[in-house]
This record gives structure tokens, C-alpha cells and sequence, in this order.
């Protein structure tokens, strides 16, 4: 819960200076939602690693493979990189660049992906 009201206040404090600087210099309103988005990622990646770590834990004791959830925790960290640096474009008035950032995301989640799908069709070629 600590983590959230810190990200959450970081985020704010530098949405409200990236607002304020966006009117005199837009090169340094930019600047501060970058360094505002790596804040709140950096205070975000204690708890992705925590639940990477327990994710593993579950597999283990279940038995899961981790050919089943790597692709999952691949594509997972693929959409929200991809997201943010998408938004980020946007908000430089890029949006034709965050559409093909978007775009290289969905193609490299689907790449990511093709070690499951292949997996998922070899079981259905044995049930045949």
C-alpha cells in the first residue's frame, strides 16, 4: 500500500510540473513526465520481481512448465513497456510514433507467444 501512495503522489507532483512547464518550455514538460514515468516504473519493480518470484513458486508446486509461464510474463511486461512508451509519444505529439510503437508491441507479444501456441497445437495433435 505504500508503494501505490508513493507512485501515486510521484505521479502527481510530476504530471503537475510537466503541466506547468508544458506552457514556457514543452522540451522540459517532456523531460519531467519522463522522469516521472521512470519513478513510478522504478518504485513499481521491487513488486514485479516479488511477483515474478511467488508466480514461480506457484508453477513449481503445481508442476506447470516454464514453457507455459514465460510467455505470459513476457507478453505482460511487453504490453505495459509498450504502452507507456506509446502514451509518452502521444504526449509529445507523436502519435503517428506511438502507433508503431504499438504496433512492434503486438508483433513481439505475438512472437513471445508462438512457444505456447505451438505447445497448445502439439496437445491437440495428440487428442486427434
Amino acid at each position: 500500500m505504500e508503494i501505490v501512495t508513493r507512485a501515486a503522489a510521484c505521479a502527481v507532483v510530476g504530471s503537475l510540473l510537466a503541466l506547468l512547464l508544458r506552457k514556457y518550455t514543452p522540451e522540459l514538460s517532456l523531460l519531467a513526465a519522463l522522469v516521472t514515468g521512470g519513478a513510478v516504473v522504478w518504485l513499481c519493480a521491487g513488486v514485479c520481481g516479488r511477483i515474478v518470484e511467488t508466480l514461480g513458486t506457484i508453477a513449481e508446486r503445481s508442476g506447470v512448465e516454464a514453457v507455459y509461464l514465460s510467455p505470459v510474463l513476457k507478453c505482460v511486461a511487453i504490453g505495459a513497456v509498450t504502452q507507456m512508451a506509446s502514451q509518452l509519444c502521444r504526449d509529445a505529439q507523436q502519435g503517428g510514433v506511438g502507433a508503431a510503437v504499438e504496433l512492434c508491441g503486438a508483433a513481439c507479444a505475438l512472437y513471445v507467444s508462438l512457444p505456447l501456441v505451438e505447445s497448445l497445437l502439439s496437445v491437440v495433435e495428440r487428442l486427434l
